[in-house]
């Protein structure tokens, strides 16, 4: 992985850290990403006409990606990565859905459900010439090439599974046909993951070669292939139960096709299924989104400890649900309270002043944590 933004020898720290991460051989302090936007000067460019197009111009998406990444600073093990985009419901759009796009105003997008009876669904496929798989695969193409040695083109945010299945259908019907029609959920279940398999073997053909590793919205690094694995909003909705029966098995299977793993756990509602996410053996971390309004990571010790000890490692962002006034404080205490071995704190500040005086937080508290191995016996000893 190469880039013109990061110093030489803090990239090449950057790197075997991010990798020490994910084999579990982190000793000094966690993984780190800290990013401050807008921390150098860049160049005007102009938007064009439509909100649309703030998304499906190609040609100022790549633009307007690189003039945000070269003017942001990256210290501690962050690096600069671009996941191309057209909304959470992307996926659902490829299946066929229409897709409304809300960059400007909602930087979002939704999908009309358009399954009324699975019976006139029998197999879901991405039409190679669907607009929208061809407008991703174009962006994801053109990043690539582009980003060759200046940032990673990470892979894309998937609400796959069961969020797609509630994309297309409705959450309310949904949730009805997952007691009156299981076998129908059971059998687009098994395709959503044969799909999502698709989608990512085609995007590592594409970014793989472009010799920069992989990355995706959660951010985070490695050579090999990481992954947010399907996501699952529509948990928080069904039972453990149910979730044994129609979602565990998808979550196994993508988790084992890839390198290195991320669940994306949002909410209170979703950790009822933390049990049965530690027997995947392949997952690797989970990162904890508490929710709008919830307290900051800091109140949630129990259940990160709950999860280091599962084995896995935990990601936070603590300014998701605190104030960079309060995140100094937040980053000592989640350091002193967790295993820093098993830790990735990803945030993006004002300032690189700020951003400095949380990497002397962390390598601080962490250096007071490590055992004081003595050269000699103490004195005590002696004298016994």
């Amino acid at each position: 992985m190469e880039t013109p933004w990061i110093e030489d020898a803090q990239l090449s720290r950057a790197l075997l850290h991010n990798e020490a991460f994910w084999r579990g051989e982190l000793e000094d302090h966690p993984l780190v990403w800290i990013t401050v936007p807008e921390a150098r000067p860049g160049r005007a460019i102009t938007k064009p006409a439509t909100e649309g197009e703030l998304w499906t111009n190609v040609d100022y998406v790549l633009e307007a990606a690189e003039d945000r990444l070269s003017r942001s600073r990256y210290l501690g093990d962050a690096l600069p990565v671009f996941t191309p985009w057209l909304g959470p419901d992307q996926f659902a759009a490829w299946l066929g859905a229409d897709l409304v796009l809300k960059p400007a105003e909602y930087n979002t997008s939704w999908v009309t459900p358009f399954v009324q009876d699975w019976a006139n669904h029998p197999e879901f496929h991405i039409d190679p010439q669907n607009r929208w798989w061809m407008l991703y695969l174009e962006t994801v193409r053109r990043s690539a090439e582009q980003g060759r040695g200046k940032w990673i083109t990470g892979y894309p945010d998937l609400h796959t599974g069961i969020d797609a299945l509630s994309a297309i259908r409705g959450a309310e019907n949904l949730n009805m046909d997952l007691i009156a029609d299981p076998d129908s959920i059971r059998r687009a279940m098994r395709q959503m993951t044969d799909l999502w398999k698709s989608v990512i073997d085609t995007v590592s053909d594409i970014v793989l070669p472009a010799g920069q590793g992989t990355s995706n919205w959660t951010l985070g690094w490695s050579a090999d292939r990481f992954l947010c694995i399907g996501q699952n909003d529509f948990s928080c909705m069904i039972s453990p139960g149910m979730f044994r029966e129609f979602c565990w098995e998808d979550n196994y299977e993508c988790c084992d096709h890839a390198d290195w793993s991320m669940y994306h756990l949002d909410g209170p509602g979703a950790v009822r299924h933390l049990t049965l996410l530690f027997e995947i053996q392949k997952l690797h971390c989970i990162q904890w989104i508490p929710g709008a309004g919830a307290p900051p990571p800091s109140r949630w010790l129990d259940l990160l400890r709950r999860i280091q000890q599962a084995g896995k490692t935990v990601q936070v962002w603590p300014l998701l649900n605190c104030t960079e006034d309060t995140l100094c404080d937040e980053t000592e205490i989640l350091c002193s309270a967790l295993d820093p071995a098993r830790l990735f704190i990803n945030v993006d500040v004002t300032s690189v002043d700020l951003a400095e005086e949380i990497l002397k937080i962390v390598r601080r508290v962490c250096k007071e944590r490590r055992p004081v191995r003595l050269a000699h016996p103490p004195r005590s000893s002696l004298r016994d």
